[in-house]
């Protein structure tokens, strides 16, 4: 099993921001889906490579750039978060040390089952604002966290 490490404005695991799509296929293997950049309900779609049979997900920029992860719980690796592993700590003790470094916008449109740190460029998303636990853990680069 993999331990991986949560470094906002840096990387997930072995994969870093900035890496071309095919640095992040040489650490991940295939991706296990890929969606390819579309248009849908007026909204743009980056290309994407979806590892851990979906878990681990990345978004490229137009130049195949690692600009977005998106990483749920996966048998197969423990992702943490200066040392609490993020999927399985409960949401208020996970908000409290990230908020340590830096806060979380509480007027985000789709708080609380959305936590935006946005000097961090890193989110955390539960379908259900009262979930003791966080389904997915992102970062993103300050260009794709504009949009």
């Amino acid at each position: 099993m993999h331990h991986w490490e949560v470094i906002p404005l840096e990387s997930m695991g072995p994969v870093q921001l900035g890496m071309s799509q095919e640095e992040v296929r040489a650490v991940l293997g295939e991706p296990s889906h890929t969606e390819q950049a579309c248009e849908k309900w007026g909204l743009s779609f980056p290309d994407r490579d979806c590892f851990f049979r979906n878990a681990f997900q990345v978004s490229y920029n137009q130049e195949l750039r690692v600009d977005f992860i998106e990483v749920s719980q996966d048998r197969d690796y423990i992702v943490t978060y200066e040392g609490l592993a993020v999927h399985t700590t409960p949401a208020p003790e996970l908000v409290r040390a990230i908020s340590r470094r830096a806060a979380f916008d509480e007027n985000y449109r789709e708080h609380p089952c959305n936590y935006w740190f946005p000097k961090l460029y890193l989110n955390l998303f539960r379908s259900d604002g009262e979930s003791e636990f966080f389904d997915t853990v992102g970062i993103c680069t300050p260009e794709f966290g504009s949009k």
